[in-house]
């Protein structure tokens, strides 16, 4: 027997949390539903949500991880007839995260007093995006608000699952980066200057590729400060040139023609603008305001401009497709999939089958980026480090010979 613990509520909304064995999760579940619970969540013994757990530990930043589990949890109290007022009570009741209970609560309060659902989101907009908001309009218009709640929270967890590949995929690199920098760093302000003192008086006697690396040992140590000056003004440069839209645009542009790192995020982008795009049309949302929500929620400017670009031309007539069509910052492939799906009648459908495509790709882009990157750093470090240590090597010896 297999021993679960659960969170569930009754009819009328009481929360009860607890635990039963079973033989597997089927009877578990099966068992629960007898007893008239509706179950928010269901996990065998030593079983952990890492991303749901880590972030219910947090007490400031809400991320994607509680809204997914809100709406999972409303849709399945709203498919199980719990009023919504009683729905909004009971997610406010057993949230554990001080900051998200509080909004809640606010929304809570808001529905009880007559507001819709939707208007009542949208007055916490840095924790619901546009697109949940008009999702859950589109949901009580349609009087299919449970059915929106699940597409809310698969989009959103697709959503979380591309941003934690890619993330969980670049961990590596980054710390191979770090540890470059912090092994160099100690030994030009710490092992160098100590050798330094043991052929202090021979200088001008020792090889050029000692003497190179003790005067960049000299300098680090009595210009550090430069290298933060350095970063600090070229941050302040980049604050001034994307002042302005056009200049985020083209800063945008820039970055989206870095080799390999620029068609990465472009793919990320047009799978996310897809399927965002297609969970919106699907819940009733029309064209002009689907593209509008979604071009908006883009991180990259130059993406985020062209998709200002199409809105203005689509709401004159023109089709989404050939727009994208003629512009480099969108793939081709994707653009060309788009038109077809608008000249068939299938364009929701269409972007569905544009953003499994480029979630795969940001996958494979993504391991051969990694790939290329690892290698080459290591390269890079071991030559550095190993020029260092060679050079001081070198210095050492030279001085043994000539004593000797």
């Amino acid at each position: 027997m297999i021993r679960f613990s659960y969170r569930a509520v009754t009819a009328d909304g009481t929360p009860r949390n607890g635990s039963l064995e079973a033989s597997g999760k089927a009877q578990a579940v099966q068992s629960l539903q007898k007893s008239g619970l509706v179950i928010l969540s269901l996990l065998a013994a030593g079983e952990q949500n890492a991303v749901g757990t880590a972030s219910r530990s947090l007490t400031g930043r809400i991320n994607a991880a509680q809204l997914v589990d809100f709406a999972i949890e409303t849709s399945a109290l709203l498919d199980a007839k719990v009023p919504l007022e009683q729905v909004l009570k009971t997610q406010a009741d057993l949230c554990t995260h001080k900051r998200f209970k509080e909004v809640l609560t606010s929304v809570w309060q808001d529905v009880n007093g007559g507001t819709s659902f939707a208007d009542a989101l949208s007055r916490h907009p840095k924790i619901f995006e546009r697109f949940f908001v008009n999702m859950v309009r589109g949901g009580e218009a349609s009087g299919a608000l449970e059915l929106i709640m699940r597409r809310v929270a698969s989009l959103l967890e697709r959503r979380m699952q591309l941003r934690n590949k890619i993330v969980g995929a670049m961990i590596y690199p980054i710390l191979l980066v770090v540890m470059g920098v912090v092994v160099v760093s100690a030994m030009m302000f710490f092992v160098v200057p100590k050798i330094v003192s043991m052929l202090e008086g021979s200088s001008r006697l020792l090889p050029a590729s000692t003497r190179a690396v003790i005067a960049m040992s000299n300098f680090a140590i009595s210009f550090w400060w430069i290298f933060p000056l350095i970063c600090a003004g070229l941050f302040a440069v980049y604050k001034m040139k994307t002042r302005t839209e056009a200049g985020q645009a083209a800063f945008g542009r820039a970055i989206l023609k870095i080799p390999m790192f620029g068609n990465l995020i472009a793919q990320a982008e047009t799978s996310r603008f897809c399927r965002m795009m297609s969970s919106l049309l699907d819940g009733q949302v029309p064209i002009l305001s689907a593209l509008s929500i979604t071009g908006g929620t883009l991180g990259n400017a130059a993406l985020r401009q062209l998709m200002k670009e199409v809105y203005t031309r689509v709401q004159g007539g023109q089709q989404m497709g050939p727009l994208l069509q003629e512009r480099p910052e969108f793939p081709e492939l994707a653009s060309r999939m788009i038109t077809m799906g608008e000249e068939s009648g299938e364009l929701q459908s269409m972007l569905n089958k544009v953003a499994d495509r480029y979630e795969e790709k940001v996958t494979s882009t993504t391991e051969r980026l990694v790939g290329v990157i690892e290698p080459i750093f290591i390269i890079i470090l071991g030559v550095v480090v190993g020029f260092i240590v060679v050079s001081m090597m070198q210095g050492i010896m030279f001085m043994s010979t000539s004593a000797g």
